[in-house]
């Protein structure tokens, strides 16, 4: 068996929250993740874009810059970039052989696929010579894997409802968590939340080495995460000047241009604050491609997207379809309409079509007979399945549409 399906299977093992399996390979592997400083975020939505735009900065002042960030788009070397640019093939798999080989050591570990990426970017990290790493943590923060590494920042986002079968219940029993990346004596950025109770539980993690970011209700998102990121710069000296990023799939413009007549716009929004956030800031909705996986949240998440459009007084076309790539089953595409449909029955215009590309073709057509503005959502993997079409479509260049900066 190679090393490579020896790491596709790994997605069998499913999510497991714990240390002890990467403490002990780690161990194994020398400690790689202890030969470079490290910036770690946490958060509900925004970590992968905030991360994406302090490596630019990060890598824009000449330090040699490791991003560590998940899911994946298109290809798994984009969890693992340096200086914006997912990692070479054969690097990525010498990496992944490193790992086998040390959670085969007696006794054998079993990490997980989550596990297997953060530990091979941490090898790829210190055998490329990376001298900062910024990491997204994978779920929550306490017991994730990345909360290993050796940072001297931590960073939170906004705190919301997610992963409530792993983080807990309450939203002060999810803040818990992710406030755990917090490390005594080095400092904590983190954007202020509106309820008091998820502000004292911040405060008390890490008390006089806390940063709030108050951001004004009209500040758009992407430029949220630049404020935040400036702070980054000021803490570390930094000159900002000439940072530059296209986050795929998230940032404003990403493939807004690749099919005339149609205002594209992709967003990862899969919970009920991000959905809210980017519906209220997209311009204008002529037309809605929507997927999702399974998730317990899904009856308040097509809520906080009917109330969005209410909101914003608005009746687009929406055409709903499944995907098969991800880490859970889809949600189908009959139930997400019918679904949708009894919270805003002022729906008029719906349709499902299964195979998530035929829908994004359709959905195209539909732009541009009627104003041209496509906004894709719901789920990263359905983002990622149709990005990956567009570029077999086109032969384009997989690691150069992905590269960030």
């Amino acid at each position: 068996m190679t090393s490579r399906i020896w790491f596709d299977e790994r997605v069998n093992l499913g999510v497991k929250l714990g240390l002890e399996n990467c403490r002990k390979i780690l161990s194994r592997l020398s400690n790689p993740h202890l030969s470079f400083p490290s910036i770690h975020v946490a958060g509900t939505n925004g970590k992968g874009s905030l991360c994406a735009q302090i490596s630019s900065i990060c890598s824009a002042n000449g330090i040699k810059t490791g991003l560590f960030t998940s899911p994946h788009l298109v290809m798994v070397e984009e969890r693992i970039r340096i200086d914006g640019k997912p990692i070479d093939s054969k690097k990525f798999d010498d990496a992944i052989r490193k790992v086998r080989e040390a959670s085969e050591q007696a006794p054998i570990c079993f990490p997980t696929y989550f596990e297997t990426t953060f530990l091979a970017a941490m090898v790829a990290f210190r055998d490329s010579g990376v001298q900062r790493a910024v990491i997204e943590t994978g779920m929550g923060g306490r017991m994730d894997a990345t909360i290993l590494v050796d940072a001297d920042l931590a960073i939170l986002t906004t705190i919301s409802m997610d992963h409530s079968e792993y983080l807990g219940h309450t939203l002060s029993e999810i803040a818990f968590e992710k406030a755990a990346i917090h490390r005594p004596g080095m400092p904590l950025i983190a954007i202020k939340p509106e309820n008091s109770d998820i502000q004292d539980i911040i405060s008390d993690k890490a008390g006089k080495d806390l940063k709030w970011v108050v951001l004004d209700n009209d500040l758009r998102k992407w430029d949220a995460y630049s404020k935040i990121t400036s702070m980054v710069a000021e803490n570390f000296g930094w000159d900002e000047d000439t940072a530059r990023c296209v986050w795929p799939g998230r940032s404003p413009d990403f493939g807004s241009s690749w099919f005339e007549g149609v205002n594209l716009k992709f967003s990862a929004a899969h919970n009920s604050e991000s959905i809210k956030n980017d519906i209220g800031e997209t311009s204008e909705i002529d037309v809605i491609l929507l997927a999702m996986t399974e998730k317990k949240e899904i009856q308040e998440v097509l809520q906080s997207l009917a109330d969005a459009l209410r909101e914003r007084e608005i009746n687009p076309r929406i055409i709903f379809t499944e995907v098969r790539t991800g880490r859970k089953p889809s949600i189908s595409s009959d139930f997400l309409r019918v679904t949708l449909q009894s919270k805003y029955p002022e729906l008029t215009l719906t349709k499902s079509i299964e195979d998530s590309y035929s829908a994004f073709e359709h959905s195209i057509d539909l732009a541009i007979s009627g104003n041209g503005g496509l906004l894709v959502m719901g789920s990263i993997y359905l983002i990622g399945e149709i990005i990956s079409k567009i570029i077999l479509n086109r032969d384009l260049d997989t690691s150069e549409v992905m590269t960030i900066h």
